[in-house]
């Protein structure tokens, strides 16, 4: 009997604790399921790691395309301010005279030293005639009058000229084409070369429609104040001229 009893209690013992283990694995989700397989599914603290990474990531890409288009951005305003800046030292150097095309304020001429009906600039006196005459007869009235027709040496010189004149007139200037097509002179003996020029678009064009050719300059009209340009004419024709003097 004693024998059998520790037998039973053996037995209990036994099933008590392989019930208290399958209760402890029951109980643990990391070591099994409900059904008693093991668990595979991922724990909370693994999906929030996995998200903020994502999120890093994300904003590590934003970071860089914005680097990337900041740069370019910078990139291009600096080659603006590099262009506008060789702009202005190319005016600078040009001692501030406005570009060819740009408008012009009308200036009242000033007598200063010169004659009656003269205006002055810097050295010289110049004439604005109000009749017409050929190139040859415009000429000998500025020799009559101790001058020249008008020569231009420099571009102050034709943008002030170019504020005083009439617009929509044609003036005769003291530049003529002499001996050979092509071989422009001015009328004081100027040396042409050593002056810039100011020719129109296409000119000098020496039309072939007109038998004399054109072989004298005038300075072109225009519909709104801005830098006369040159043309060449036929030096039969009469036109409103330009005499120069010195002050």
């Amino acid at each position: 009997m004693t024998v059998y009893r520790r037998s039973n209690q053996r037995r209990v013992m036994s099933v008590d604790k392989e019930m208290e283990y399958q209760f402890h694995q029951f109980d643990n989700p990391e070591n099994s399921s409900v059904h008693g397989e093991p668990n595979t599914q991922p724990t909370h603290g693994g999906l929030n790691r996995k998200k903020i990474l994502g999120l890093y990531g994300i904003l590590v890409l934003l970071l860089l395309i914005l680097l990337m288009v900041t740069g370019i951005k910078f990139s291009n305003l600096n080659q603006e301010i590099t262009e506008v800046r060789l702009h202005l030292e190319k005016i600078i150097s040009a001692g501030g005279t406005p570009q060819q095309g740009a408008y012009l304020k009308k200036l009242p001429p000033v007598r200063g030293t010169c004659k009656d009906g003269w205006s002055s600039f810097e050295r010289s006196c110049y004439l604005l005639s109000t009749t017409a005459a050929t190139w040859s007869k415009a000429e000998e009235q500025c020799r009559a009058h101790g001058g020249h027709l008008l020569v231009l040496n420099n571009v102050e010189e034709l943008d002030y000229i170019s504020r005083i004149v009439e617009l929509r007139t044609h003036y005769w200037i003291g530049l003529v084409e002499r001996e050979h097509e092509g071989h422009w002179s001015w009328v004081d003996g100027t040396d042409f070369k050593s002056t810039p020029t100011f020719w129109d678009k296409g000119q000098p064009d020496n039309w072939d429609y007109r038998e004399n050719g054109e072989d004298c300059g005038q300075l072109h009209p225009s519909e709104y104040r801005r830098r006369k340009l040159w043309n060449d004419a036929d030096c039969s024709l009469s036109y409103q001229y330009i005499c120069e003097s010195r002050a």
